[in-house]
């Protein structure tokens, strides 16, 4: 690691970018940042890539790292499904989405549910232009 960073400080035009320097920016990485991953470890949150390719490769790994999942909460109207989702959503830091309210939103009120969903999953996508209604809970 140590080697791979020396050989960035040829040309990263760092005063500070010495083995030194380096050695504590890696102890303070094992001090301090690591105890933060492990903790997030615990709830999924956390994503390994391979950052020794490419940067197209590196790229595409970190794009799929970071994908949105998807978990949809259904059931019979007035079972609590709004209340469950936006629950999970505060625990998970997660986006919330009103299927309901996404439908209206979007123009999508007399659709049938495959083009509304397949319409959702273009916006989460991004491939089409986000008009999604999102609550989101710190």
């Amino acid at each position: 690691m140590i080697e791979r960073c020396m050989k960035r400080a040829e040309t990263s035009g760092r005063d500070d970018d010495n083995a030194e320097t380096i050695k504590k920016r890696i102890q303070q990485f094992f001090d301090q940042s690591l105890p933060v991953v492990e903790y997030y470890k615990r709830f999924g949150k956390v994503r390994k890539i391979d950052a020794t390719g490419g940067i197209s490769e590196v790229y595409a790994q970190s794009k799929e790292a970071v994908l949105p999942q998807t978990l949809f909460v259904v059931g019979p109207k007035g079972s609590g499904k709004t209340t469950i989702a936006k629950n999970l959503s505060e625990r998970t830091n997660a986006a919330f989405i009103n299927f309901l309210e996404f439908k209206k939103a979007n123009g999508l009120q007399d659709a049938g549910d495959e083009e509304a969903v397949l319409c959702l999953i273009q916006n989460l996508a991004g491939e089409l232009k986000p008009r999604v209604v999102l609550e989101n809970f710190p």
